[in-house]
């Protein structure tokens, strides 16, 4: 047999596998979708009864531009606050500010774990700096944001004088969890129950070496199957 027949065999050798594999998935269709459905509910009652509920406060700064004897905003001062706002975005993460937080809300948090709960963007070219932290207490949360604000305010205008802070949305309790998604959470627990049943059925199949029809016979013994003998179900 020459390597282009040789090819082609090996070939409709992988057809048949896959259409077998194919018909053996379909046949054990309960079992694949009994696994996806019980997978999805267990990671469903495990993320509800297991998984701590987290709370995020969210409190947004803004760095206020002057404006010039015309009543213009002055376009110098924008640029000053568009260089300044990787600084300030440090200042508020830094240390010195964390551990005054760290004594105001007590709950002996310490600075690495206000830090931990801490997130401190900038808008895209924008002066706006969004100030949140994610725990597992709403109250606390809150506490934290608001704590975070003031202390910053103070110190930069304390200390060097600026006085262009201006917060524009203050930190609210919010009683609504943030994570975990029950929704995303099960999604994923049937995604992973789908390619574990489908995953076992597949291997039960490549595994199994039994000769269940003529061409398999023919194609494991290399040999023409000279007769049949017909199954009658009594």
């Amino acid at each position: 047999m020459d390597e282009k027949l040789l090819n082609n065999h090996r070939n409709d050798e992988m057809e048949i596998d896959l259409l077998q594999l194919w018909k053996v998935l379909k046949k054990n269709w309960r079992l694949i979708v009994l696994s996806t459905v019980c997978v999805s509910l267990l990671v469903t009652i495990y993320t509800f009864f297991f998984i701590p509920k987290k709370y995020a406060s969210e409190s947004t700064i803004f760095l206020t531009p002057k404006v010039n004897e015309n009543g213009y905003v002055d376009q110098s001062s924008i640029n000053s606050n568009n260089n300044l706002i990787n600084t300030y975005i440090s200042i508020i993460k830094g240390d010195s500010t964390l551990s005054g937080v760290a004594e105001t809300v007590g709950n002996d948090l310490s600075v690495k774990d206000i830090k931990s709960t801490l997130s401190v963007t900038n808008d895209a070219n924008t002066q706006i700096i969004r100030i949140k932290s994610t725990t597992t207490n709403p109250q606390l949360s809150k506490d934290i944001v608001e704590t975070i604000v003031n202390q910053f305010s103070d110190k930069m205008l304390q200390k060097l004088n600026v006085q262009n802070i201006s917060v524009i949305d203050y930190a609210k309790v919010n009683e609504n969890p943030v994570s975990p998604s029950k929704t995303k959470n099960a999604v994923m627990g049937a995604m992973v129950g789908f390619v574990i049943s489908c995953g076992y059925v597949t291997l039960q199949f490549l595994f199994d070496k039994r000769l269940r029809n003529k061409s398999e016979a023919e194609n494991y013994l290399g040999i023409p199957v000279l007769a049949e003998i017909p199954w009658y179900e009594d």
